[in-house]
C-alpha cells in the first residue's frame, strides 16, 4: 500500500513538473534568420543569409552578417485589427498580435504570428502602399 502511495505521488510530481515547462516552441525569444519577403516582389533568402532578429527578454537585436543595424526594447500587445490594418484578407485567429519597437507607435503596424520554428510579421496595407510580409526560421 505505500509503495503505490510512493509511486502514484512520483507519478503525479513528474506530471507536476513536465506540466509547469514553458513551451519555448511557439515562443519569439530565440534568433530568427530571414527566409521570405513578400510585397510588390516575392524575395527567397537561403539558409546562412546573415539576416537576423534575435530576442531575448524584452530586448531585440537586428543584424546583418553580423553587423548590428537597430537594437532596443519590444513588447507585443493584443490587436485584433490586422485584417483592417493590411488591407488583407486574414484568416480567422491569425495575426491577432502586434510588435511595437522601442515604445514607438509608428503609422504601420507590425502584427507577428509565431509557429514552432516559423515567425511571420505583416505590415502595411497591401492595397494601397504594397504592404510587406516577411518570414524567419529559428536558428
Amino acid at each position: 500500500m505505500k509503495q503505490g502511495i510512493l509511486l502514484f505521488g512520483l507519478a503525479g510530481l513528474l506530471f507536476f513538473t513536465n506540466g509547469c515547462k514553458k513551451d519555448s516552441s511557439s515562443s519569439i525569444q530565440g534568433v530568427w534568420e530571414l527566409r521570405q519577403a513578400k510585397g510588390m516582389v516575392l524575395v527567397n533568402y537561403p539558409p546562412g543569409n546573415g539576416k537576423k532578429i534575435k530576442f531575448e527578454g524584452n530586448h531585440y537585436e537586428m543584424s546583418d552578417n553580423g553587423q548590428i543595424t537597430q537594437n532596443g526594447t519590444f513588447v507585443i500587445v493584443l490587436d485584433g485589427s490586422a485584417a483592417e490594418s493590411t488591407c488583407t484578407g486574414i484568416p480567422a485567429g491569425k495575426y491577432r498580435r502586434r510588435i511595437i519597437y522601442d515604445n514607438s507607435t509608428p503609422n504601420k503596424k507590425i502584427f507577428l504570428e509565431i509557429g514552432v520554428n516559423k515567425l511571420s510579421f505583416i505590415s502595411g496595407c497591401f492595397a494601397y502602399d504594397a504592404g510587406s510580409e516577411t518570414e524567419y526560421a529559428r536558428l
